[in-house]
């Protein structure tokens, strides 16, 4: 009796001229690919010279022109670099907005911490990426929570490549555990404000071209486990697309893209059936070479067929994510060379075509 009843109610809307076009911010979430969770990180970086959108703050009123896009993501990613050199009634209103929207709040910082050893030669907050302090944590977290919000995800930036591969000046090459010790003060400081934190790990793809990558990737989510009494809920590739064949300083053999990330994300699968990794993101941008708006957009999305068309992959996460001076805008959603126009290209019918009918 269900079908029939469902094909009358069918008959009966257009009759009446109802069609199944959904419409409002919440009923466009329908629209959505079964279990992806799709998060947005524009640039929000400060101080200069680090980039940040023009129309950052223009994003966090009702009537900003990003409705589509805002209906179908479910997470928003804010760096601490912004939220330690803005003031509160920034963060009162970005809150206030996400809010209101129903998208759940997502931080990405470093969060190794070298405070309360002798300075090292090497490593710290300022110095080289993946570093961060308790006391930095302690000052966001107040922030968020004096407008009223959560931080329901924290992205720990790349401290296994930057704390124990890493060959950039001030680097420290630390053994894993000692990387282990340096990331628990920030984390436990960010579980105190918000004992419900979800904790997941954003690293470069590029760990293919280390020889022990997968002994030492595999003692690091281990590690993590025992260290943090929780897995990693969750891993971020971060692709360096421009990785063409040329040897990263430090490493065994040349690196280059995509080959290595394929092996890294089979490699993630691995250590999800262990138990030691939740969910497998990929972070799609464009690449430090494209010059417009324009071209870094097109680059995201070539790398999204490539991905998921091309090589069928199906990340249960996508972060469409800037830290580089392009695309200079967020808004509008409908101009194609802004941040936003990145979630409404991947949601039209001609994309999710694409999508779904995977080349040969």
């Amino acid at each position: 009796m269900k079908p029939l009843s469902f094909l009358m109610i069918a008959v009966v809307a257009a009759c009446l001229g109802i069609t199944s076009k959904p419409e409002g911010d919440a009923q466009e979430r329908k629209r959505e690919p079964e279990r992806r969770e799709i998060w947005l990180a524009p640039q929000s970086l400060m101080p200069p010279p680090l980039a940040q959108d023009a129309d950052f703050m223009d994003m966090f009123t009702p009537e900003a022109p990003w409705k589509f896009a805002a209906a179908h993501t479910q997470v928003f990613k804010l760096y601490a670099s912004f939220l330690g050199h803005t003031a509160q009634e920034r963060v009162n209103a970005v809150v206030a907005d996400l809010k209101r929207r129903n998208i759940a709040i997502a931080l990405e910082s470093g969060v190794m911490d070298v405070a309360n050893t002798p300075p090292p030669p090497c490593g710290g907050l300022g110095i080289i990426e993946g570093y961060g302090t308790p006391a930095q944590a302690r000052r966001i977290s107040e922030m968020i929570k004096a407008a009223g919000g959560t931080i329901k995800y924290l992205d720990m930036d790349e401290p296994l490549y930057f704390g124990h591969y890493s060959s950039k000046p001030h680097a420290c090459h630390s053994p894993i555990n000692v990387v282990l010790e340096q990331i628990a003060p920030t984390l436990n400081a960010y579980i105190q404000e918000f004992p419900d934190i979800i904790i997941g790990d954003i690293e470069p793809t590029r760990f293919p071209a280390y020889v022990n990558w997968r002994t030492d990737f595999s003692a690091w989510a281990k590690g993590f486990k025992i260290a943090m009494k929780r897995p990693l809920t969750y891993i971020h590739l971060d692709i360096p697309w421009t990785d063409d064949g040329r040897r990263v300083p430090g490493a065994d053999r040349p690196s280059k893209e995509p080959g290595d990330a394929l092996e890294f994300y089979g490699y993630m699968q691995e250590l999800q059936l262990q138990g030691l990794i939740g969910k497998i993101g990929i972070i799609y941008d464009g690449t430090p070479n494209d010059k417009t708006d324009a071209a870094w957009v097109k680059d995201a999305q070539d790398h999204v067929l490539l991905l998921e068309r091309q090589q069928g992959l199906r990340p249960d996460q996508d972060i469409f994510q800037s830290w580089m001076p392009q695309p200079s805008h967020a808004l509008p959603e409908s101009q194609p060379d802004t941040l936003t126009s990145l979630i409404d290209w991947y949601f039209s019918p001609a994309t999710q075509r694409l999508i779904s009918t995977r080349e040969k």
